[in-house]
């Protein structure tokens, strides 16, 4: 499920303006840092993180060959895997995310005036198109 969201993400890059691609790459940072504070915020809520997994199963089922002198199907038992995500809840130390959220907040007003002066260098180097 998540190759095909990664694909369409690089394509939709690609289809971007240099000024879009440009901005995207300026306010990495901070987009990455509000998500971090959003994230930690909802586990101090919580008490927990969520952390989703793939887990491969092996199951038994019924398998078809062709007889090589009939050529008629010929059904015998077989292992086959099977993957299921799972979410599972992770504890968390309260103490410790509240410090982590005290620094990510810290962060932001510096990793804002970063993105923002990005943008204002991508808007000089790419003019805006009419």
């Amino acid at each position: 499920m998540l190759k095909p969201l990664l694909l369409l993400a690089a394509i939709a890059l690609t289809a971007c303006t240099p000024l879009q691609n440009c901005t995207y790459s300026a306010t990495r940072e901070f987009r990455t840092l509000e998500h971090d504070i959003r994230e930690t915020e909802e586990a101090l809520a919580r008490g927990y993180r969520t952390e989703r997994r793939t887990v491969p199963r092996t199951i038994f089922t019924t398998c078809y060959r062709r007889d090589p002198a009939t050529q008629k199907p010929v059904a015998f038992p077989c292992r086959d895997t099977v993957f299921r995500t799972e979410t599972i809840r992770i504890p968390i130390n309260r103490a410790r995310e509240a410090r982590k959220l005290a620094e990510y907040r810290a962060a932001l007003p510096a990793a804002q005036a970063r993105a923002s002066a990005g943008v204002r260098q991508c808007q000089a180097t790419y003019p805006e198109e009419a």
